[in-house]
């Protein structure tokens, strides 16, 4: 089962540990309420091949900084 490596919230994707690549497609704050990207505590993306969809807290990955 492919695990999320990374997301990256501008270019609205998640990648797998398996190199594939999917939409986010929705972004929710912590009520369940659609919001922006950069608000979003929980994000929705997919579905991957297999009709699965992938539920992301958000707050398990950093958020990196361009210097």
């Amino acid at each position: 089962m492919a695990t999320i490596e990374a997301l990256n919230r501008s270019l609205r994707i998640i990648l797998l540990d398996d190199g594939k690549t999917y939409p986010i497609t929705n972004w929710f704050d912590n009520h369940g309420n659609d919001c922006d990207p950069d608000k979003a505590e929980f994000a929705v993306a997919g579905p991957d091949t297999n009709g699965k969809w992938y539920t992301i807290e958000l707050g398990a990955y950093s958020r990196l900084g361009i210097h």
